[in-house]
């Protein structure tokens, strides 16, 4: 085997090898979801969490124009309002999935609120909240993870205010 395609297989196996860690890592950060389609994800191991509105629930504002968020240190309650988004359609309220104190708003929707239609999942999360112990660990008991939101929506396809 030649010096150059030595140097190439090696490099290949590398690559793999973090592709595969990368892959294992954004498992074990599952997002679980709300019945009124907002979702949140451990983002760390300082008991953070990231927010947003789902895949489902962007489709059906249509076109975000405006966002309202919360000023940072703002302690919400689960299912307080903590956002409300502007669309050519309607205007929604969006609701905390879990207790927390709102850390990091995204600052980039100010002026491109439309990050939310784009990429709901990545560039159009909401906030970031810190949660204590009890709600980082029943996140996965009170909402649903996303086998089950899947089932949520299918069953509910045809529910006019769903």
């Amino acid at each position: 085997m030649s010096a150059s395609a030595l140097f190439l297989f090696r490099h290949t196996i590398k690559f793999h090898s973090i592709r595969q860690f990368h892959v294992t890592a954004r498992a074990l950060n599952e997002r679980f979801y709300t019945k009124k389609h907002e979702w949140v994800q451990l983002i760390n191991s300082k008991n953070e969490v990231r927010i947003g509105i789902s895949e489902f629930a962007q489709n059906a504002l249509g076109d975000v124009v405006y966002c309202e968020l919360p000023a940072i240190g703002t302690k919400l309650k689960r299912e307080e309002t903590f956002a409300t988004l502007e669309s050519v359609k309607a205007v929604a309220d969006c609701f905390m999935p879990v207790d927390g104190e709102i850390s990091k708003v995204n600052e980039n929707l100010k002026t491109q609120a439309d990050l939310i239609n784009k990429s709901s999942y990545s560039d159009g999360w909401l906030v970031q909240a810190i949660v204590d112990d009890k709600n980082k660990n029943d996140m996965g008991k009170i909402l649903m993870n996303e086998a089950k939101y899947k089932e949520f929506l299918e069953k509910n396809k045809d529910a006019v205010d769903h």
